[in-house]
């Protein structure tokens, strides 16, 4: 069985923060292409029910509620867009922070996971290291 997609109209060539709605809840994600993530969702969702995720998969929530669901369909929103790391980070810690702990969201965490390869000296293909700095700046002045 697979999960049938229904995506955007106009899919974005940057980073976007998106929305993926399944049966009443939602997830929402960082994506740098929309194809890859439908791709690696379906793989993700092939393992969980062949083998089994672990709980530390980013998308486990995810998976785990649309295993539940009978024919899972899941659509995709386009919250955010842009070419710089540090507006989406912070546009996603704003949505988390919304959102979080309330029935309709699965994130596990309310503060957005940053790619491991900022911590090296050249950054990521979207998010600089100073971008990153600054995000984590920023971090320090919100309650959790």
């Amino acid at each position: 069985m697979s999960i049938i997609f229904k995506l955007p109209k106009d899919i974005p060539t940057t980073v976007s923060i998106i929305k993926v709605n399944c049966e009443g809840k939602f997830y929402i994600a960082k994506v740098s292409n929309i194809d890859w993530f439908e791709k690696e969702l379906q793989k993700t969702y092939g393992k969980y029910i062949r083998i089994g995720i672990p709980e530390s998969n980013l998308y486990y929530p995810l998976i785990k509620h649309l295993y539940k669901q009978d024919r899972p369909k899941v659509s995709i929103e386009v919250l955010y867009t842009s070419d710089n790391g540090y507006k989406l980070l912070k546009f996603e810690l704003e949505q988390l922070q919304e959102h979080f702990g309330k029935k309709d969201c699965l994130n596990l965490n309310n503060i957005p996971y940053i790619p491991k390869t900022v911590v090296a000296k050249t950054g990521s293909n979207w998010l600089t290291q100073n971008q990153a700095l600054n995000f984590r700046k920023l971090l320090t002045k919100y309650d959790y």
